[in-house]
């Protein structure tokens, strides 16, 4: 049943960048279908097993972060949206507690990614075919999207991909199988320029940081080889992607400098002053397009993460975010190299694409710093595990299995 489980949890994984293709009656969208069957196998799995992990700091801080915002439909100024919200943050929360329970090996883990990075390649070839077909978003700043998606975080979730492919790759065993995954760059960055995202372009500069950070240890020509494929996928990139889209990602410092960065200064000026009012705990979660409406005669997203919660769950529900975020922030010592500067990368990724984006009730977050909390806890806590030899491999590969995994079926 463990690999039941953990087959579902992939699956799921892989539909989270396919987040608006299909909307079904009650169920909503394919994410969630496919996240409710693996829930209920992971549960029933958990079950059988007769052991549960203790929680890390991150969950306890994570399912008092959520309560928070549940707490907040009694005073919310939207209570409709404030219940819907407090579903999603339940359902992200069970997500990145099945990703504690299931995904408990170093192998698991990367096989995780391997499922974001294909769902990504899924979502970056459907863009380009959108493009080649002339079905445009925004015909006037020819910006293209796919599956349904808004195109700033669909942008954000190709860009999350490129960290993982180039650690996929450097950490498969095989030459052929690591090119493979270091072929999502040229696909994902040309999907990332198609949409014209401003917000995950800047991203998109932090992800790449990885490449030229995890070289050292290569000998030349590979440094070389690598080097190569990841100019030649920003110049094949920009050659393929039409001007209209490169001049609207090319104005991004101006717009920057304006204060404006594409509209949502008057957003954010709005959410201020509605910090103001409701410091401590909020408007309510869900709540930020109602409460800026009356000021800007339209129910805006607040496009910014932080300022998102501040106004929503208040001082309170922020520091809870803040501190859940932390907990994964604290890296052990022993942590490989490799890993370590991944984490890193990811990190940022989140911290620059939060800036332009509300993503704290996204799934895409939740998962990062699910796998983030179960990677480092794995690490900090060895002691509770068993060591044990995979079968058929003597002497050369070995994993951490919690207790009570031995034997699981």
């Amino acid at each position: 049943m463990s690999k039941t489980a953990f087959g579902l949890l992939w699956c799921f994984v892989f539909v989270i960048p396919w987040e608006e293709v299909v909307r079904l009656p009650l169920l909503g969208s394919m994410p969630r279908l496919v996240g409710v069957v693996a829930f209920g196998v992971g549960a029933l799995h958990i079950v059988a097993r007769r052991t549960v992990r203790p929680l890390a700091w991150f969950h306890i801080f994570a399912v008092l972060f959520v309560l928070w915002a549940g707490a907040s439909a009694f005073w919310s100024i939207d209570a409709g949206a404030t219940r819907v919200r407090s579903m999603t943050y339940l359902q992200l929360v069970l997500m990145v507690w099945l990703i504690w329970e299931v995904a408990w090996s170093t192998q698991r883990r990367r096989a995780l990614l391997q499922a974001y990075v294909l769902g990504a390649c899924g979502a970056a070839v459907a863009t380009i075919y959108n493009y080649l077909s002339g079905v445009s978003l925004d015909a006037a700043a020819e910006r293209f999207t796919a599956l349904n998606a808004n195109p700033n975080e669909l942008g954000l979730t190709l860009v999350l991909g490129l960290p993982m492919a180039w650690y996929l790759s450097l950490s498969q065993p095989g030459r052929r199988v690591a090119w493979s995954w270091q072929l999502y760059l040229p696909l994902g960055v040309t999907g990332l320029l198609l949409t014209a995202s401003r917000g995950a372009f800047l991203a998109a500069l932090a992800a790449l940081v990885i490449i030229p950070w995890t070289l050292g240890p290569l000998h030349l020509r590979t440094k070389t080889a690598l080097y190569a494929l990841a100019i030649g996928s920003l110049i094949l990139a920009t050659t393929f992607v039409p001007g209209p889209a490169l001049e609207r990602i090319g104005s991004t410092r101006a717009e920057i400098a304006d204060g404006q960065f594409g509209g949502r200064g008057a957003i954010w000026k709005s959410g201020l002053q509605l910090v103001q009012e409701h410091p401590l705990a909020g408007v309510g979660a869900g709540a930020f397009k109602a409460a800026v409406e009356p000021m800007l005669h339209h129910r805006w997203s607040s496009h910014e993460t932080f300022l998102s919660i501040l106004v929503e769950e208040g001082i309170i529900g922020l520091l809870l975010f803040l501190a859940m975020v932390g907990a994964v922030m604290n890296l052990p010592p022993d942590l490989p190299t490799l890993e370590r500067r991944l984490s890193i990368v990811l990190l940022a990724v989140l911290a620059v694409g939060s800036l332009s984006a509300a993503w704290d009730y996204q799934k895409q977050l939740w998962f990062v710093l699910g796998m983030l909390a179960a990677q480092l806890a794995d690490r900090a806590a060895p002691r509770a595990s068993s060591r044990v030899i995979v079968a058929g491999t003597p002497g050369r590969m070995s994993r951490n299995v919690p207790t009570g995994e031995v034997g699981a079926c």
